[in-house]
């Protein structure tokens, strides 16, 4: 049996995969207690609480000598879209002590995860420092952007992975095929269907006329769970949300957001919601979406997110003089901001859109650890937050995971954060095969034994 060592393991998604493929997990750690409780009572007894920099932990691995897999989804805050951007965060070289452990233990293969904003932030250094700092411990590494959709998971969940197989061997790792139809993606909507696999830098990887399966829905996944129900395993919310929010839920139909600076069909302004956010006059409204209209053409500068207007500016694309008034008006409500003698909608929350409503019968967008809180996102037609049950089968959890609750050490919200960091189990599934026929192949590869 194939024996696997995973570190930054969270509560297994990545492991979870290879232990149904039937790899054996002799070691896994996190410094997590939450992640590492949740990994125990439903993945595999053999995790720990470690610091991966510490010498308890190198102490662990010097006593397994050797494995034949290693995985580890090294910490991405620094690189992810949903946070800062921080090129001297701390965790951006975390991978260096995975890299420790690959030159120590020797698999076979590794794996690794990211997010795509390892790729695209600071013009793509960090991805070429992992590739070399691998390459210089004698492992070739191959590193592809994958959508978790294309592999059945009912969720657009664009991660990069890297595998790394031993230089010099002349055998080639054969990446996992996609098995189902996933759509180009737009931020959280889809905006076309195309042929051929979006999910890799190099689409040649992949042939492009392979038959492929629907993708799978949000509907295909939680249908049957709409009724928030005790007896369902983590299927909770926090109701932790203002009684304002409830005229905001209203307004928000699916595929739709709150978003001001971006006038699509997609998207619901504050002054249609005035109950929460001030009332306005049709004057004023005009103002607002000339504003929200023209903001974004490049004539007017170049801010990326958009540019002010002068008010004759205005004036002249709303067909309407004399609206300094309004303006004025705007700006003591809130709705505007006055940058140096131009006019912006005002508001950094309205950047890229709250209240995501998503569609039914559509795959999710990309399940977060913030999915507790209906600020960010809502169910497709009910008034409230997906559930945590929900969000673990949007990650393709089974429903026998069970996060919190029977002696648990983790309460709702980490529980969120739990299932929002994971590999989902399914793509991980893939990989195993992959990993599986990849030591079939070539035994000679294989070193625990």
């Amino acid at each position: 049996m194939s024996k696997v060592v995973s570190v930054f393991s969270g509560c297994g998604g990545l492991d979870l995969g290879f232990k149904e493929a039937g790899f054996e997990l002799v070691y896994a750690c996190d410094n997590d207690p939450a992640a590492v409780d949740c990994y125990s009572r439903n993945v595999d007894r053999n995790v720990f609480v470690r610091d991966i920099t510490s010498s308890e932990f190198y102490a662990d691995i010097a006593n397994i000598g050797a494995s034949d897999v290693v995985l580890g989804g090294f910490p991405c805050q620094g690189f992810s879209k949903a946070g800062p951007k921080q090129e001297a965060d701390d965790r951006n070289t975390l991978y260096v002590e995975m890299r420790r452990v690959v030159a120590k233990l020797r698999p076979a293969v590794f794996i690794a995860e990211n997010v795509d904003g390892i790729r695209q932030n600071f013009g793509g250094a960090y991805l070429k420092r992992v590739v070399s700092d691998f390459e210089q411990i004698g492992y070739e590494v191959d590193h592809h952007m994958l959508d978790a959709a294309a592999f059945g998971v009912p969720q657009h969940r664009r991660r990069v992975f890297f595998v790394g197989t031993r230089q010099g061997s002349g055998h080639t790792f054969a990446w996992p095929r996609p098995t189902h139809r996933a759509a180009t993606r737009n931020g959280e909507f889809k905006v076309a269907e195309r042929e051929g696999p979006s999910l890799f830098d190099a689409s040649e990887v992949i042939p492009t006329r392979e038959r492929r399966q629907r993708v799978r829905t949000i509907k295909d996944a939680i249908a049957d769970l709409v009724q928030l129900r005790p007896e369902v395993f983590d299927h909770a919310v926090t109701n932790a949300w203002p009684k304002k929010y409830e005229a905001v839920f209203r307004a928000i139909k699916q595929g739709q957001k709150l978003c001001n600076v971006r006038h699509a069909d997609t998207s619901v302004y504050t002054w249609q919601i005035p109950d929460v956010f001030g009332k306005v006059t049709e004057r004023e409204v005009l103002v607002l979406e000339t504003i929200a209209r023209h903001r974004r053409h490049k004539r007017y500068g170049s801010i990326p997110n958009g540019n002010p207007l002068l008010l004759d500016e205005i004036e002249r694309l709303s067909g309407v003089i004399g609206l300094r008034k309004e303006v004025a008006s705007l700006l003591v409500k809130n709705y505007l901001k006055d940058m140096d003698g131009k006019y912006d909608l005002k508001g950094a929350m309205f950047c890229s859109g709250l209240f995501k409503r998503p569609n039914w019968n559509e795959p999710s967008p990309t399940v977060l650890t913030n999915f507790h809180n209906p600020r960010y996102f809502l169910h497709p037609f009910e008034d409230r937050p997906f559930s945590l049950r929900e969000c673990a089968r949007l990650q393709s959890f089974p429903d026998t995971f069970e996060v919190t609750g029977n002696g648990s050490k983790v309460d709702l919200v980490s529980g969120y954060r739990l299932i929002g960091n994971a590999v989902p189990p399914l793509l991980s599934r893939h990989f195993a095969e992959a990993v599986h026929q990849f030591l079939t192949r070539h035994p000679d590869r294989q070193v625990a034994q």
